[in-house]
């Protein structure tokens, strides 16, 4: 007896094609963006020109007290550093770094919202450096906050833009330029002078950001703050981010004077996270000049003193970079 040609149903078409569309994206993803492979670098190096803020180590104050610059790091911010080094649970300091660090709770009950403040003071501008997983730039090269702490020998680290999680985006990282195409979203570069600033995408010129001296460039955000410090209410970016999450946050009073922030959440009864609006809120409110949210959510990990200060979402989990204060290898 003849066979009869039967047809596939019209509905299954389409599930086989839909199956086999997400089956090639998923396969695409992961083999462009978690399968470790090095990038190619435009390693532009840029020079630190000389400044005027001496370090503490790099004078005598017997010999020397008075060639310190006036406005000097390590004259202006004299009281917050110590001839030696003094560490303690929620504290470091030394010649050339002053770290305090306080847990702060807002709220009760279900809306209550945790966060860690870490005030930054240092002597000099390469007390602030950035790390890569791995030591290395690339996609698909990962590590925990915590690792990347111990081997960069850091006091203090937060995760960083997770550059690694895309393919535009610009990139400096201690005054080396990786990467300098640019996407939509905010750019937060700081400065060899110690001065930081944000640029919308469309406002930003790395070639000027580069002559002026830039020292870090991250592309995440948004920028939490106005050009006054003001709070924002408005962000470009979706509902989803704008929602209350967990938080990274690096802010700026002045040149030589930061502070990073890792507010926890999704954690009902110890932190519901914050919108992006309370954020901005808060920072303004600490009296950040600039304020630059980073990657949050799972990544947003806080570490001092080889341990995890927070209680990052679901244990957190493995980035491409981080920003960490550490002593300078090299003093004169």
């Amino acid at each position: 007896m003849p066979q009869r040609n039967r047809m596939l149903p019209l509905w299954l078409h389409f599930a086989v094609d839909l199956l086999l569309i997400a089956f090639l994206t998923t396969s695409f993803y992961y083999a462009y963006y978690r399968l470790p492979r090095n990038l190619e670098s435009e390693n532009i190096v840029i020079n630190r020109r000389n400044d005027n803020h001496p370090t503490y180590n790099d004078y005598s104050s017997e010999n020397h007290e008075s060639e310190l610059d006036k406005d000097s790091w390590v004259v202006k911010f004299a009281d917050k550093f110590t001839d030696s080094l003094i560490s303690t649970e929620d504290s470091y300091t030394s010649p050339d770094i002053s770290v305090k660090l306080t847990r702060n709770t807002i709220g009760s009950g279900k809306d209550t919202i945790t966060y860690y403040l870490a005030d930054i003071y240092i002597a000099d501008i390469e007390c602030l450096q950035t790390g890569f997983a791995k030591d290395t730039y690339g996609v698909g090269y990962t590590e925990n906050v915590i690792d990347m702490h111990r081997s960069l020998s850091a006091i203090l680290a937060i995760n960083g833009d997770y550059y690694g999680n895309g393919a535009d985006g610009t990139v400096i990282r201690n005054g080396i330029v990786y990467r300098t195409k640019a996407d939509s979203s905010d750019i937060c570069v700081l400065y060899y002078d110690g001065t930081m600033r944000t640029y919308t995408a469309d406002k930003f010129d790395i070639s000027k950001a580069a002559k002026d001296g830039a020292y870090q460039a991250w592309s995440f955000g948004p920028s939490l703050l106005d050009n006054n410090g003001g709070s924002l209410t408005e962000f470009p970016t979706s509902r989803r981010i704008l929602a209350k999450n967990p938080r990274t946050v690096i802010g700026y009073f002045e040149p030589g004077h930061y502070c990073f922030v890792l507010v926890d959440g999704r954690d009902t009864g110890y932190s519901s996270g914050m919108t992006m609006s309370e954020l901005s809120s808060l920072m303004s409110e600490l009296g950040c000049k600039v304020a630059y949210n980073l990657d949050g959510g799972q990544t947003s990990v806080m570490t001092f003193i080889d341990s995890v200060v927070n209680r990052p979402y679901e244990g957190g989990r493995k980035v491409s970079d981080c920003i960490i204060i550490k002593e300078r290898k090299n003093k004169k």
